[in-house]
């Protein structure tokens, strides 16, 4: 315990100094501990109970001022529904736990990722909400192979440390 507070102050250290190893070291804390987060939230989803609810409005919209390129707009999903929760009415606007920010030339992956929204055939859209604060809701959830995605950006980044700085 106490070489590993060593190593970390080590690292605080070449951090201070400017040195890649500390720099690379805290950049990949801090991404492991954030992607450790979002895959447990993740998991979490998964385990909401959806209801049926009223699209309002979907649809890809700029995001950010208009640029003068077409290429270098930014586009984002947007969404707004209603739905019914113990009798209670509640509006949502997320689409997803992942929030994606695409250019004009990758729209493709915010069409890719409206078109999993799961539609009933009475028009209604499948809502996904919290249980324990049923304000919070989406319309897609993550799926599995979006949790080891998320799983992989946050480790890969320490088997790639290790291997520069200790094999």
């Amino acid at each position: 315990m106490m070489s590993q507070i060593h190593y970390f102050q080590e690292m605080w250290q070449f951090a201070l100094q400017g040195k890649d190893q500390g720099i690379w070291f805290w950049a990949t804390f801090y991404c492991f501990a954030v992607c450790s987060y979002s895959v447990v939230f993740q998991i979490r989803t998964l385990f909401w109970p959806s209801t049926p609810g009223e699209r309002l409005d979907l649809e890809i919209s700029q995001f950010g001022g208009p640029d003068a390129s077409k290429s270098d707009q930014d586009y984002v999903s947007t969404a707004l529904y209603r739905y019914k929760v113990s009798g209670e009415v509640y509006e949502g606007s997320r689409v997803s736990p992942w929030v994606f920010v695409a250019s004009h030339n990758a729209k493709f992956i915010l069409e890719k990722q409206i078109s999993a929204i799961q539609h009933y055939p009475d028009g209604t859209v499948k809502v996904f909400y919290n249980p324990s604060n049923p304000q919070k809701s989406f319309l897609i959830i993550a799926s599995k192979m979006g949790i080891c995605i998320t799983l992989t950006i946050g480790i890969l980044p320490i088997i790639l440390f290790y291997f520069k700085y200790h094999a």
